[in-house]
């Protein structure tokens, strides 16, 4: 899945550098492949302090099914938003695509999730599950 959200990222860059001069376009592209390169590891660092923030103050299973619920209710509308979104920042997807892979490498690495951790001292202090 993340190989084909590449390659349509590619697709949509490729479709917006055709119109550059052959020299703005081989500086367009050294500055993407710079700014895709930091990119990535600012996405991994940026989830890493997000992720060590959540250990450290894990949520209740509550909390966590409440967290859920409202990030499924804002998903339909940022979905919509995305769509106009999509236009704007052509441009700079590559980068904004590697940002994103960074944070998602980053959670495939992962042992446990603070919400892992959060049930299991959850059921530390209610051993009866209740």
């Amino acid at each position: 899945m993340l190989a084909f959200l590449g390659y349509v990222v590619v697709r949509l860059y490729q479709s917006f550098r055709v119109d550059l001069s052959p020299t703005l376009r081989l500086v367009w592209d050294c500055g993407q492949a710079a700014a895709s390169c930091g990119a990535l590891g600012w996405g991994w660092v940026a989830e890493r302090r997000r992720h060590k923030e959540a250990l450290l103050n894990p949520p209740t299973p509550t909390e966590t099914r409440a967290a859920r619920r409202a990030k499924a209710r804002r998903s339909v509308g940022l979905a919509f938003a995305g769509r106009i979104l999509w236009l704007v920042v052509m441009p700079v997807m590559p980068a904004l695509f590697a940002y994103a892979v960074g944070e998602f490498l980053f959670a495939l690495t992962v042992r446990e999730s603070a919400a892992e951790v959060g049930a299991r001292c959850w059921m530390e202090k209610h051993p009866s599950g209740s």
